[in-house]
């Protein structure tokens, strides 16, 4: 078997833009794979990257020989060596594509080829159910209806905007010692907490935007909250802050989207500082990767949320890993992408149809059990390599 072709899918959506690769053979059977850039900036770099690894890497080679393909790119193209988002997407997307060709070939879901399922459904926490949120009372009316439509944990950004099409605007001057915002943010997170009762488990994400000190009054603020766990507590490349803030409460700490490789998480996990690790199939060098890290996280006890904000793609991807690791602690979940004017879905099945009783079914299908919308993804095609 050999690859023939690369198109790469830039979906222009609204409140996610994903960047998507199919690799197609000679033998007729394709494979998909998405990077997690589809929020922030880097989209057209991620694919950029897609577009060179196959040109150089990735056309005329054997799919089924992973080890191989990923192991040549690595060492010879330079950039994925201690790569940072951009690189670690592109190689991420081409990986995960391999192994969905792999376990379609042999007609078995991908996680079939990792030692087979250890839990028939994923447990999960409702993000974006605050979409269309333009004040304080439309937040708490929406936390309320996320309660009512079964979701029994949220997870919610204290810190962030939300903007007219439904995506956050995260913090900007964190070095301000601003006390006045560090309550803000406490007051609005006992809002929610009132509001959806002491039973609904209620997760954090700051990406960032405090100061170090700021933070550590935003966690003693926090400790009669029943907070499940406070998600990227500073800027993700500083260890030392992460220790610093980790010591100072016992609420869990959840990190790993801005981690790229094992090696990145290495240094993470031996800080000790982190309860729940966080990482993105899309970025840090694809699904066996991250079957590693999680390995590696086993070993100093820490459990995993593989982390995931992207089309039914991603979200389908990470379920295969989430089925497959001992120490899985819970799945990121976008049950309300449709509410933002302008989505587009791109898989023939909605990732979202697999909320069933409460629970995320983990698909049968071969590979990753997920098919392409061809008549929408066709007129999002921003590259071929043949």
């Amino acid at each position: 078997m050999k690859i023939t072709k690369a198109t790469i899918y830039v979906i222009n959506s609204e409140g996610l833009k994903p960047v998507i690769v199919k690799l197609d053979t000679d033998e007729g059977i394709s494979g998909l794979g998405e990077v997690a850039t589809a929020y922030g900036c880097g989209r057209t770099g991620a694919a950029g990257m897609i577009q060179d690894l196959c040109a150089r890497f990735v056309i005329g080679a054997d799919p089924t020989r992973i080890n191989s393909l990923v192991g040549e790119m690595y060492d010879q193209s330079f950039w994925l060596k201690n790569p940072g988002g951009i690189a670690g997407a592109g190689l991420s997307a081409i990986e995960q594509a391999l192994w969905d060709i792999r376990a379609r070939a042999l007609n078995v879901p991908v996680h079939e080829l990792f030692g087979g399922r250890m839990r028939d459904t994923l447990a999960y926490y409702a993000n974006g159910w605050y979409f269309g949120a333009t004040s304080v009372a439309d937040l708490l009316r929406q936390a309320e209806a996320a309660v009512k439509d079964g979701h029994k944990a949220l997870k919610m950004y204290p810190l962030a905007r939300i903007q007219p099409n439904g995506t956050l605007r995260h913090t900007v001057n964190r070095y301000a010692d601003d006390r006045d915002a560090v309550n803000a943010a406490l007051d609005i997170v006992a809002q929610v907490r009132r509001t959806v009762g002491a039973d609904v488990t209620l997760m954090l994400d700051l990406a960032g935007g405090f100061s170090v000190s700021d933070t550590i009054r935003f966690v003693h603020g926090l400790e009669d909250l029943d907070i499940a766990f406070i998600e990227e507590i500073c800027d993700p490349g500083d260890l030392g802050a992460l220790e610093q803030v980790a010591a100072k409460t016992n609420i869990p700490i959840a990190t790993g989207e801005r981690q790229y490789l094992r090696y990145g998480f290495r240094d993470l996990l031996e800080r000790r500082a982190v309860g729940i690790l966080q990482p993105d199939i899309g970025n840090t060098g694809g699904f066996a990767e991250t079957h590693k890290i999680a390995a590696m996280a086993d070993a100093y006890g820490v459990k995993v949320q593989p982390h995931v904000c992207g089309s039914s793609v991603a979200a389908s991807i990470a379920t295969h890993l989430s089925a497959v690791i001992p120490n899985f602690y819970v799945q990121e979940h976008f049950p309300y992408w449709a509410r933002i004017p302008g989505w587009i879905e791109v898989a023939t099945e909605p990732f979202e149809s697999r909320l069933k009783n409460g629970a995320l079914q983990i698909p049968d299908g071969p590979g990753y059990g997920v098919t392409l919308k061809d008549a929408v993804v066709r007129e999002h095609i921003w590259a071929e390599v043949r």
